[in-house]
């Protein structure tokens, strides 16, 4: 391994951090041109079995509060750990310096909390995260992500007289007591979070009480009765689950009529593999869903087709406002045009990059939700196999397939690794209004494949992770 260069696409660029257990760099993904952290953790360490066991459970969680893991590499030296590369503060330092949140930026927090340690408790194989605390968020664009999973368990795998691994003075008490414990110690951590974020208080190992919240003057009394809740000494007088506590917070947005900011839109990339594959299709049929939901939705190209010139020189009477065409009850926006003055609110964009390169790989993975459309006939193989390569290391990328009936789809989604896909129900009219007969429920499932949610709740729920 050469001194500046790992697994010969890795550019180490400077030391980052280093705890008790591991060292963390920054690196240069070479081909990709972008930034990654990888975590060194040495075979030599008392602790490594407890590392990798971290690693292991974060390769498999898909979250927008939880750090990608591209890959996981090893050596006689140790284990590396290639992560997403996140910009910001921890959550402590971010208080220490510049001072409490607003109530309303509690609330949005504490609804980013709860949904991310909803999906902890949900998943197939369901995992108690114990150690809340605000060494291990850190504030990237206003999102909370959570990082080390040194002391987080499998449901499954708790017993009596479980030892745990949580800091004392922001861990539920149950975890010291020698009990066997349930889903109701998050729901306290992720109390000891509001607590901090209200009061700012510091809590040391040796803390062996708080200050009440009630004698806080950051909070109305709703979100004091909240925290309370959490934090009470027994687990069964808090909130049974991480949903009741959500409800409570949602229900104080609402009562407060809390709403995100206008630039706070859901942007769906959508690329294909090769022209004509079928991306602007399904990016219309996507806005014609999103307009059937009563969704403010805007089609933007993102690419040089010119395929929005093209379609309002086939209408009479199409003006464009403010740099955008309605055409079909549809606002687009062309290739490299702007919105000059406009005042509406678009609740989703759906960008159409056409074809995927390494040109517009970057700006399609900034999206919240990512679809790319690949062809399995003979001669377009190529085409897909180069792309997946390129995609190859992002979890979160959605993989459609397009003209194929359901056979020769099963007989694709052998070679696709587990691979989150889907194929595209037919309709021949991009501007047709969506119903059961083609693909009300294959929308739905895009993007929100775990909860039975309807596409406004899901949106809604992307806008309160972005904060």
């Amino acid at each position: 391994m050469q001194q500046d260069i790992w697994f010969q696409k890795y550019r180490i660029l400077g030391l980052l951090g280093r705890g008790g257990n591991a060292k963390v760099y920054l690196v240069e993904h070479i081909k990709l041109n972008s930034f990654r952290a990888i975590k060194f953790i040495s075979k030599n360490h008392p602790l490594y079995d407890l590392q990798w066991k971290e690693a292991l459970i974060l390769k498999n969680l898909k979250h927008s509060c939880i750090p990608i893991i591209y890959d996981i590499e090893e050596d006689e030296d140790g284990s590396y750990i290639v992560e997403q590369y996140l910009e910001g503060d921890t959550l402590k330092s971010y208080i220490s310096t510049k001072g409490t949140f607003r109530e309303d930026i509690i609330i949005r927090f504490g609804l980013q909390l709860c949904d991310l340690i909803k999906y902890l408790h949900s998943i197939e194989r369901p995992i108690l995260y114990v150690d809340l605390k605000p060494d291990n968020i850190i504030l990237s664009d206003m999102t909370l992500k959570l990082i080390d999973f040194g002391s987080a368990i499998y449901r499954d795998e708790l017993s009596d007289q479980q030892e745990y691994y949580a800091t004392k003075g922001y861990a539920a008490p149950e975890l010291y007591q020698n009990k066997k414990i349930d889903e109701r110690c998050d729901v306290y951590g992720i109390g000891m979070l509001l607590y901090y974020m209200a009061t700012g208080l510091t809590l040391s190992n040796n803390s062996r009480g708080i200050n009440n919240i009630d004698d806080t003057l950051n909070c109305s009394k709703k979100l004091k009765k909240i925290i309370n809740n959490c934090l009470k000494y027994n687990p069964s007088q808090r909130f049974s689950s991480v949903t009741g506590l959500s409800r409570q917070l949602s229900a104080m947005i609402r009562k407060n009529q809390f709403q995100p900011e206008t630039s706070q839109a859901v942007k769906i990339a959508v690329a294909g593999t090769q022209p004509r594959i079928g991306v602007t299709h399904l990016s219309f049929r996507l806005c014609k869903y999103f307009a059937g939901q009563s969704l403010k939705c805007l089609y933007q190209e993102r690419n040089d087709s010119g395929c929005v010139w093209d379609i309002k020189n086939c209408y009479e009477e199409v003006f464009a406002l403010d740099g955008i065409c309605t055409i079909e009850a549809i606002p687009m926006l062309a290739y490299k045009q702007s919105c000059r003055n406009s005042t509406e609110v678009y609740s989703v964009t759906v960008q159409d990059f056409g074809c995927l390169t390494k040109d517009n790989i970057q700006e399609f993975l900034s999206a919240e939700v990512k679809l790319l459309i690949l062809g399995a006939k003979d001669w377009e193989l190529k085409f897909a196999e180069q792309v997946i390569d390129m995609t190859s290391e992002y979890k979160d990328i959605t993989y459609l397939f397009n003209f194929m009936n359901g056979r020769q789809f099963q007989r694709i989604m052998k070679n696709m690794e587990q691979k989150n896909s889907y194929r595209i129900p037919y309709e021949p009219d991009p501007f047709a209004k969506i119903n059961q007969r083609n693909g009300l429920e294959f929308f739905h499932e895009l993007i929100n494949p775990r909860k039975k949610l309807t596409w406004k709740e899901s949106i809604s729920s992307f806008l309160r992770r972005k904060g």
